[in-house]
């Protein structure tokens, strides 16, 4: 029997979080079967190891965003062949439910999803899913390539912000998701980009990635730089991606009149937070939740990183080789510095 290491999530506490060795799956007809060489830990996998997470049900082998090499292909597949560096879209919309019939694919009934994650040494994918498994250019990291998923969903905060050329965009967060909103809000065209966040480096990278202004929040406020730099009007546009029920508070009176807010970090269970009715009426606030992504953000996404039309470098940060992600893997994603972490394989 050939084996493989995988991390197992039992449910709340680190002594739950373990490596395990399985048996090595070999692919059946439509299948593929992956060497994971790049997997991104991320905020929910740290909080589950915490505290647990109500939508995930234990045992779980976590890890939708990875990178690697194909290295057996079962019969009848076609497009994929032994050798090929790859990512993966680890879910598929149903097409006929519901809201896929309104074209809102995140909140798809019955979607396809990747059943047995990348924090192990291999992942199978089945036929449902092989059509995508996208080619990756030589030039590319495989930590780069990992990364679409997420900038997927930012792709669709973006849809929904509908900024258009000129516009004044205030992003709430200054980790590796306020940097990677920063830089797509610079391509969409808008002219006043004001970051803020609680760390001078993140923000100078801010900055140099296209930020016109940006504001540490522990040193100056926020509502008065936005009214500075708006003619006291107000922003046109903003994102909130920290994940706070303070920072949604504070999103929706940074707008001017007519102005759109977007809520993309997601908070912790029982979140919340008081909001002014009249704010929203007598001003004409258009307010957005953005939660996961469509099919065709998947491929926006990863031809924004294969062009290098976005920089990656600022926002992987960190990395743990995947014999210690168990170990020490909630304690490095949770570092003041750390804007991602990627497990070494």
């Amino acid at each position: 029997m050939t084996t493989m290491q995988v991390a197992v999530w039992y449910g709340a506490g680190r002594e739950n979080f373990r490596l395990e060795t399985r048996e090595r799956p070999s692919p059946k007809p439509g299948e593929v079967l992956i060497q994971v060489k790049k997997c991104f830990f991320c905020a929910m996998h740290a909080r589950a190891v915490l505290v647990g997470h109500a939508k995930h049900t234990p045992p779980v082998i976590f890890g939708r965003m990875f990178a690697g090499d194909v290295v057996a292909v079962g019969d009848g597949v076609t497009h994929v062949r032994e050798g090929m560096r790859v990512t993966v879209n680890p879910e598929k919309p149903c097409g006929d439910c519901f809201y896929c019939q309104r074209e809102e694919f995140g909140h798809c009934l019955f979607p396809t999803k990747l059943q047995s994650g990348a924090m192990a040494e291999y992942v199978y994918i089945p036929p449902t899913l092989v059509q995508g498994i996208f080619e990756l250019p030589a030039s590319i990291p495989y930590e780069f390539a990992a990364f679409t998923e997420t900038l997927a969903c930012i792709l669709q905060g973006m849809d929904l912000s509908h900024i258009k050329l000129a516009d004044c965009v205030v992003i709430i967060g200054d980790g590796g998701v306020g940097l990677a909103f920063t830089q797509l809000v610079r391509l969409r065209g808008a002219t006043k980009i004001i970051v803020a966040g609680k760390h001078d480096e993140s923000l100078q990278q801010a900055t140099e990635l296209g930020a016109t202004r940006t504001v540490n929040i522990s040193k100056e406020s926020l509502q008065e730089v936005v009214r500075a730099e708006t003619g006291e009007y107000g922003a046109d546009v903003v994102i909130e991606a920290v994940g706070s029920g303070q920072t949604y508070e504070e999103s929706l009176t940074l707008l001017r009149s007519g102005g759109t807010a977007v809520g993309f970090g997601g908070t912790p269970p029982g979140t919340k937070f008081q909001g002014d009715p009249n704010l929203i009426h007598y001003r004409s606030l258009k307010i957005y939740g953005s939660y996961r992504y469509a099919p065709h953000h998947f491929r926006q996404a990863l031809d924004l990183i294969c062009t290098q039309a976005i920089d990656l470098k600022p926002i992987v940060t960190h990395e743990v080789p995947f014999a210690n992600l168990t170990r020490d893997g909630v304690d490095i994603h949770n570092q003041e510095n750390c804007r991602s972490l990627v497990i070494n394989f």
